[in-house]
């Protein structure tokens, strides 16, 4: 006769354990090298862990690299279905906070040329993605993009204030985005 396992053992039940926890064991005996090396790995296959390490560790990154975030972030922003228009698609809102972040840091560093072209084709793809959504509730995220780069292009002022406006209204695909405050600035006022 074979003698059975005593059920009492010292291990949890596999059902009370959550995955976090497996992961956390896991990652304990690991060396610090391999986790700063794993971490690295992750955050460059998945953009959306990069941006959230990024932003927890504040790191300020050169402007090179915020003109290529930003570019990433309006063209995972902007992201249409065609086979779901005129339907309320989902879209990404970290992209949308990481184009407005980007965007506002261009303008804190001067770099009003590369967000006034940046804002154009946040324009461009943004109304387009407005258009073909069933009630544009991406319009709103938009705005918060380009508000800040509105502001300070409106500060400024000037012919290239006026033509950057009005390339953003032509731009604009279904005519509303932040319509006053472009129309304002080709004015002049």
């Amino acid at each position: 006769m074979k003698r059975q396992a005593s059920r009492s053992s010292k291990r949890p039940s596999q059902h009370k354990i959550s995955p976090g926890e497996l992961i956390r064991t896991a990652l304990t005996k690991c060396k610090k090298a391999e986790l700063i090396d794993l971490l690295v790995e992750y955050a460059d296959e998945h953009i959306d862990i990069g941006r959230d390490l990024e932003s927890r560790f504040e790191i300020e990154k050169p402007t090179n690299f915020v003109l290529t975030d930003v570019e990433i972030a309006i063209m995972q922003a902007t992201q249409v279905d065609e086979r779901r228009l005129n339907h309320n698609f989902d879209y990404d809102y970290g992209a949308y906070e990481a184009a407005q972040a980007g965007l506002k840091r261009l303008v804190e560093t001067g770099e009003h040329e590369e967000a006034k072209r940046l804002s154009i084709e946040l324009m461009k793809r943004g109304s387009y993605q407005v258009a073909r959504s069933d009630e544009g509730l991406m319009t709103e995220e938009i705005e918060d993009c380009l508000k800040p780069v509105i502001k300070a292009i409106a500060k400024t002022g000037g012919v290239e204030a006026k033509e950057w406006a009005t390339a953003m209204i032509a731009a604009d695909e279904v005519g509303f985005i932040c319509e006053a405050e472009l129309k304002k600035i080709t004015k002049g006022k």
